[in-house]
């Protein structure tokens, strides 16, 4: 099999979030480079990891942000634009590395679920600050919790096993 590596190089948008309703939503990292965008399909834990630990990679340098160019990246890009298509999908991520070039250029690497399927780009501190920020918002809007048995309450009807002692099936 032929190593398939797509480069973006740097890119001018980095949002990580999702679409669709609650319950029924996928997670995804979306990148805008020189005019042309992707969508690489994440799972809800790989987007609340990125999230954290990018916020948390950030708080442990102790770097000063521009905080306002941040809070206009959040403010302008708060909503994730759904791909077109399955075509525009890139790859189903497996896993996400991150290289600190310098102070202000980190490079991520994707690796895809097919073999020798990756992405590449590069992302400023202040990306990653927003992007961190607004997949946690993505993160924690999903279902409300119950507060009895803290499942996620299904939008059909919540059947909390706290009330009667089981859970029906599916």
């Amino acid at each position: 099999m032929s190593d398939s590596l797509q480069d973006f190089g740097p890119v001018d948008r980095f949002l990580v979030g999702a679409v669709g309703s609650p319950g029924k939503r996928t997670f995804y990292l979306f990148v805008e480079a020189a005019g042309s965008a992707a969508w690489f399909k994440c799972e809800k834990g790989q987007a609340a990891a990125l999230g954290e630990q990018g916020l948390e990679l950030l708080s442990n340098l102790g770097w000063e942000l521009d905080e306002d160019t941040v809070e206009a990246m959040v403010s302008l890009f708060d909503d994730l634009p759904p791909p077109p298509g399955p075509e525009s999908v890139g790859l189903q991520v497996r896993s996400i590395a991150m290289r600190i070039e310098s102070r202000d250029r980190m490079t991520v690497m994707l690796e895809g679920i097919e073999d020798d399927s990756h992405a590449v780009f590069t992302i400023t501190a202040e990306q990653l600050r927003a992007a961190g920020l607004l997949a946690l918002k993505a993160v924690h809007a999903g279902r409300p919790r119950c507060p009895n048995c803290l499942l996620p309450e299904d939008p059909g009807g919540h059947h909390c096993p706290s009330g009667n002692g089981h859970r029906p099936p599916g």
